[in-house]
């Protein structure tokens, strides 16, 4: 019954019994109008998006948010509302982070972003609690990916805080409302996928709420895109730049007080999102030079820092995959690769989920390069080529690499 040639490992056999059943419960619950916006369906879509991510580093995440979307929408969560759960901040987050590693713009954005950063009635639900990261920050970070994708020329939705889209600013200032014709048993018919093939893409069939938005297209003139990339890249630059650890925010948004490491700690992981970030953007700037260059090589040191000032077995470096693989791919001496190596390790040992081992792969093969050839740079960084970042060249198929 399933296309994958048989396999006499039992634990390969009971992962197929348990996806099985899992799939045939979540789809029961979709057919049920009421029960499709319990917590327990996007929590079991998310483990369910885990299962290839913790085998092999990788997801279909691409297409399973246009569905995850059409939940979130019936939910009713948003500004608005002020409805907000631990599971819209989870694939929110993943969302934006997942975005700026597979060279696309993010899924969730508009209210899901400025909801995260709000802070939430219920502390459980902040990103603090969930990510490491401050979600203020995290505003800022969410839009790399879009930033990425102007930075080559490529199309993305439009600007909703453009003045000339004011009538499109008020329909993505929060998710989508609730649509009748998602509810019951046609919402279930969507999802109604064998347990051997859920990859996601059952998803694919679900048109995603922004579909029909303009977008900025590499039909635009050559100075309007260019032009469009500077304004956004300076914002998110000057945020970056701004942006201060706030003890007194995370106190209140955390469920419980922090210990004083544990507020550090707290203002480390953030800073090494902050400076990966800042590393991100001075990539896109400047496409063409090597990684052995200050601009680069001083951010490397900073994120570096930060990573190995967390105390010993606080177990925070779990968040810091991604801030690990954005400078590990500017690393250029042993000193720092070895960091990155063994703090990807760590993760490793405690989580378990192999996405940590398959993203130290792909540094290492950047790491085994003459990476400081301009030529390739400039070749890297044509629109269709791979844009700005050498990672890309080493990331192969449809799949997402998830970075979490």
């Amino acid at each position: 019954m399933s296309p994958d040639p048989p396999s006499n490992d039992s634990s390969i056999q009971e992962e197929y019994q348990h996806r099985s059943l899992a799939v045939s419960l979540l789809n029961q619950q979709l057919s049920d109008p009421s029960k499709t916006r319990h917590d327990c369906v996007l929590a079991t879509l998310f483990i369910l998006c885990h299962y290839r991510m913790c085998e092999s580093g990788v997801a279909q995440f691409r297409t399973q948010f246009a569905g995850v979307k059409k939940i979130l929408g019936i939910r009713d969560s948003g500004i608005e509302t002020g409805n907000w759960g631990w599971m819209e901040t989870l694939f929110t987050y993943f969302d934006g982070i997942a975005a700026s590693i597979n060279d696309r713009e993010a899924q969730l954005r508009g209210g899901y972003v400025s909801m995260i950063a709000a802070t939430p009635s219920n502390p459980n639900h902040a990103l603090e609690n969930m990510a490491g990261c401050d979600s203020q920050l995290f505003k800022t970070i969410a839009k790399l990916g879009r930033l990425n994708l102007l930075s080559q020329h490529r199309p993305v939705l439009a600007d909703p805080t453009q003045s000339s889209l004011e009538c499109l600013a008020s329909r993505r200032s929060s998710p989508p409302q609730h649509r009748q014709g998602l509810a019951g048993q046609a919402l279930a018919d969507f999802y109604n996928l064998h347990a051997h093939n859920f990859d996601g893409n059952g998803f694919a069939s679900l048109i995603d709420d922004d579909a029909t938005l303009p977008l900025l297209t590499s039909t635009s003139s050559h100075e309007d895109l260019r032009s469009t990339f500077w304004t956004e890249w300076k914002s998110a630059r000057l945020a970056l730049q701004e942006w201060e650890f706030d003890p007194s925010r995370l106190v209140a948004t955390l469920p419980t007080t922090p210990t004083p490491i544990q507020l550090r700690d707290f203002g480390y992981i953030s800073e090494a999102f902050r400076y990966s970030a800042l590393l991100y953007t001075e990539r896109l700037a400047c496409p063409n030079l090597p990684s052995s260059h200050l601009n680069f090589q001083n951010l490397v040191s900073q994120v570096l820092y930060y990573v190995t000032s967390l105390e010993q077995g606080s177990g925070c470096e779990k968040f810091l995959l991604w801030p690990l693989f954005i400078s590990g791919s500017e690393c250029v001496n042993e000193l720092q690769q070895s960091i990155v190596r063994g703090k990807c390790r760590e993760i490793m040992s405690r989580s378990g989920y192999l996405n940590n081992l398959a993203g130290l792969e792909v540094l290492e093969e950047l790491w085994a390069e003459k990476e400081d050839r301009v030529g390739d740079r400039e070749k890297n960084s044509r629109p269709g080529l791979g844009g700005p970042f050498r990672w890309t060249k080493h990331m192969n198929g449809d799949e997402e690499w998830i970075m979490v």
